[in-house]
C-alpha cells in the first residue's frame, strides 16, 4: 500500500467511525472526510502520509 492509499483508507475509516456512533453520528464530519479522501485521490490534496504533506498549501 502506498502513502496515498494509506491516507485515503485512514479517512474512510474515520467516515465509518462517524457513521457508526449510534444516535450521535456526525454526518457533516463524515462528509468532510469523504471530500478530503476524494481530493487525495484526484491529486488536488496531499495525503497525510505523503512526502511534503506539511509543506503543501
Amino acid at each position: 500500500m502506498n502513502d496515498k492509499e494509506l491516507s485515503v483508507w485512514t479517512y474512510l475509516n474515520e467516515v465509518d467511525y462517524c457513521l457508526q456512533r449510534g444516535e450521535g453520528f456526525d454526518v457533516e464530519r463524515a462528509l468532510n472526510f469523504l471530500q478530503i479522501a476524494e481530493e487525495i485521490l484526484s491529486g488536488t490534496r496531499k495525503g497525510d502520509f505523503e512526502e511534503d504533506f506539511l509543506h503543501h498549501d
